[in-house]
């Protein structure tokens, strides 16, 4: 909300003014009464959403003069049913907070750095994960009462992003973004070596089942590393996964890889036919594939250097698949998948080695 100069104030308890007392208060009285009126919200798990207690209130400023814009509701998860009929609740990701106000995203507390990577301001505080909710009640939105983004706030100072857009991703994000990638296009590139290497010769379970393995291992890694603060490492349930679109197809697309392992392995160990691999495999990576031309990242098609690269990805592994389907039905075909397979396989693993974010 800062990009509108918004300014927003904590209500934890109640939006009226506490009566005075007549002589100060101990700090035992003091600690007591907060105690008391704060018993409620010692489990975050049982919060409700009261309307008229919100925990955000949000105001602009312009020439010295603050005015209430509307209100901002906050749960750990998003409520069912939703008492804000029409509304979308938005998740707030679990981040680190700086001195300067600047964020970091984390999915947990231990792993936010103790200074800020482009600021170096210390660190402040840590929350988890949360789900919000706008009310416009002040300023009116040409988007809605509920919509995330105010528009109309933009004479207010800051350049509002296009309704519709999600929040631009930050350095420490885009810069784990691209290590995860290189990370994948480095498992690959051995995947593609150890595939080449069992096809030389034949060889003996279960040295014909090494990249196999190594396939398994790099589907088990990515579940959790594609997006850390969804499930399983981060605050975000099994359920919310299928909420959000980028992170369940990042899920779906962990599994290829695991699933060609599964198969690689028990078809080297003779307990599955060698037809599941040629029908599953390529199945699966043109599937892959072609998932990839509908990869954004900000939640909108443009073609930009980050979407070139997923549309290279894409390219590959549809050919990898489209290989096997044609080798087999050729002669020499299997040659062909012998060595065309781990090449392809390597060209992916290229692709993600020099990946970039821009």
């Amino acid at each position: 909300m800062r990009s509108h100069g918004l300014f927003a104030l904590a209500v934890l308890v109640s939006m009226t003014s506490p009566a005075h007392a007549d002589h100060p208060k101990s700090a035992d009285e003091i600690v007591a009464e907060v105690r008391r009126a704060t018993e409620q919200y010692q489990d975050m798990a049982v919060s409700t959403l009261d309307l008229a207690r919100p925990p955000m209130l949000l105001y602009v400023e312009r020439d010295g003069v603050w005015q209430l814009a509307g209100v901002e509701y906050a749960l750990t998860a998003p409520p069912r049913p939703n008492p804000l009929s029409g509304a979308e609740w938005h998740r707030h990701e679990a981040s680190c907070h700086y001195r300067d106000y600047k964020e970091a995203p984390a999915p947990r507390a231990a792993e936010c750095p103790p200074r800020h990577p482009e600021s170096n301001e210390p660190f402040v505080l840590w929350h988890p994960a949360f789900a919000v909710a706008h009310v416009w009640a002040w300023i009116p939105s040409p988007d809605g009462p509920f919509s995330e983004e105010n528009r109309a706030l933009a004479p207010y100072g800051g350049t509002p992003r296009p309704s519709g857009h999600p929040h631009p991703r930050s350095e420490t994000e885009l810069a784990y973004s691209q290590v995860t990638h290189r990370v994948a296009g480095g498992v690959l590139i051995l995947v593609a070596v150890l595939t080449a290497w069992e096809a030389w010769r034949p060889r003996r379970f279960p040295w014909s089942a090494l990249s196999s393995i190594v396939f398994v291992l790099f589907g088990l890694y990515l579940i959790p590393t594609s997006d850390p603060e969804s499930w399983p490492w981060g605050p975000g349930t099994f359920m919310e996964i299928f909420t959000d679109p980028l992170v369940l197809q990042h899920k779906l697309l962990a599994l290829v890889p695991l699933t060609y392992g599964v198969i690689g392995a028990l078809r080297s160990a003779g307990v599955l036919a060698s037809s599941y691999w040629y029908a599953v495999v390529p199945t699966l990576a043109i599937l892959a594939g072609a998932s990839l031309f509908a990869h954004f990242h900000d939640g909108r098609f443009h073609v930009d250097a980050i979407y070139l690269q997923h549309a290279a990805m894409g390219v590959t592994s549809i050919a990898a698949g489209a290989l096997i389907f044609a080798a087999r039905r050729t002669v020499g075909g299997e040659m062909l998948i012998r060595w065309g397979w781990p090449g392809l396989i390597g060209a992916m693993g290229l692709i993600l080695l020099f990946y970039v974010e821009h």
